[in-house]
C-alpha cells in the first residue's frame, strides 16, 4: 500500500508538469478544462483497461507459437501488437472529442493538445502499474527514472501526432482527405511507438546500442515539439491578424488589434488590464478569430454566426 501511494504521488507530479508544458503550446485560445479532464481520464481508465485485456488476449497465441520469453515473442507483443492496440485505443478518445465537440477542434494545435492529454493519462496509470509491480525500492527507482523522467513524455508525444491528424482533418471538406490525414497521424504515432518499444526490447542483444535509438527517437520528438510550439504561436497570431483586421474600430481598438498581433510576449500590458481580464480578452479575441475562420471555411456549422456575435459583444468592452 505504501509503495502504491508513493508511486501515485511520485508519478503524478511530473505528469502535471508535462500537461502544463503541452498545454502551453496553445498560447492564445485555451481548451475548456472539462474536455481536457475527460481526455485525460479516457487515457487513464478505459484505454488502459481495454488495452490490458486486448493485449492479454492477443499475446496468448504469440506465446504459444513463438514462446512467451523468446526474443521473437517479445518483439511481436511489445514492439508490434502493443503500439498498435494502445495507439488505436488512445485515438478513440481523440476521435470521440472530434465528433462530439467538433467546435472545440479549431485546428492542429487543439488536436495536439487533446491527443497529448489522452497520452499522458494513459502513461500515468501505466507507470503506476509498472512501478507498483517492482520487488525492491532500488528496482522501483531505476524504473521510475527511465519511465517517468527519461521517457515520461513519450505517450503524450505519440498521441499528439494522432491529434494533429484529427486537427488537420477538421477543415478538410473531402471525407477521403479527412480519412487520409487522420490515418497519417495515427500511423506516425504507431510507427514512433513501435520504434521506441523495439529499440528497448533489442537493447540487451545489441549491448545497449538500440537503447540509443530509443533516446534518438525521443530527442527527435522533443525537437518536433519545440518546432510545433513556435509554429503554433505563429499560426495563432496570423489567424488573429487575418480575421480580426476588420473588427477595428467597432469591436477592437486599433491599439488592441496591434497589440494582439505583436510578437512581444508582454505587449498587452499596454492595455492596463488586470491579469484575469487580460486572459479573458486574449481568449475571446482568439476564439472570435477562430470562429470567423470556421464560418468562412465551413459555414454556419452549429451556430458559428451566433457565437461570432456573442464574442463581438464580449470584446466590445475591452481595449477601447
Amino acid at each position: 500500500m505504501l509503495k502504491l501511494v508513493v508511486t501515485i504521488i511520485a508519478a503524478g507530479s511530473p505528469t502535471l508538469l508535462y500537461l502544463r508544458i503541452i498545454q502551453s503550446v496553445d498560447r492564445f485560445e485555451k481548451e475548456p478544462t472539462r474536455y481536457l479532464v475527460a481526455a485525460f481520464l479516457w487515457g487513464a481508465l478505459p484505454a488502459i483497461i481495454a488495452g490490458v485485456i486486448i493485449e492479454l488476449i492477443v499475446n496468448v497465441p504469440v506465446a504459444v507459437i513463438l514462446g512467451a520469453k523468446s526474443l521473437g515473442g517479445e518483439l511481436v507483443s511489445t514492439a508490434l501488437s502493443g503500439p498498435v492496440i494502445e495507439e488505436l485505443l488512445k485515438a478513440c478518445a481523440v476521435g470521440m472529442l472530434y465528433l462530439w465537440r467538433r467546435r472545440e477542434f479549431d485546428g492542429w494545435v487543439d488536436g495536439l493538445v487533446y491527443g497529448a492529454t489522452v497520452g499522458f493519462g494513459f502513461a500515468f496509470v501505466e507507470n503506476v502499474l509498472y512501478l507498483s509491480g517492482t520487488t525492491t525500492w532500488g528496482e522501483w527507482a531505476t524504473l521510475f527514472f527511465l519511465r517517468v523522467i527519461i521517457f515520461g513524455m513519450m505517450h503524450g508525444f505519440w498521441t499528439s501526432l494522432t491529434g494533429i491528424g484529427f486537427g488537420i482533418a477538421r477543415f478538410q471538406h473531402s471525407p477521403t482527405r479527412k480519412g487520409i490525414v487522420i490515418l497519417l497521424g495515427l500511423g506516425a504515432a504507431i510507427f514512433s511507438h513501435m520504434l521506441h518499444n523495439g529499440a528497448l526490447v533489442l537493447a540487451s542483444t545489441t549491448n545497449g546500442v538500440s537503447f540509443l535509438a530509443a533516446l534518438g527517437n525521443y530527442v527527435v520528438l522533443l525537437i518536433l515539439l519545440l518546432c510545433l510550439r513556435v509554429a503554433a504561436a505563429r499560426n495563432d497570431r496570423n489567424i488573429m491578424k487575418t480575421y480580426l483586421r476588420d473588427e477595428t474600430p467597432e469591436t477592437l481598438s486599433a491599439e488592441a488589434y496591434a497589440l494582439l498581433c505583436s510578437t512581444k510576449s508582454h505587449a498587452l500590458a499596454a492595455l492596463r488590464l488586470s491579469s484575469r481580464d487580460e486572459r479573458t480578452f486574449i481568449q475571446a479575441a482568439a476564439e472570435l478569430a477562430q470562429k470567423k475562420r470556421e464560418f468562412i471555411r465551413m459555414g454556419d456549422e452549429r451556430g458559428n454566426a451566433a457565437e461570432i456575435d456573442r464574442l463581438r459583444i464580449q470584446l466590445a468592452g475591452f481595449g477601447k
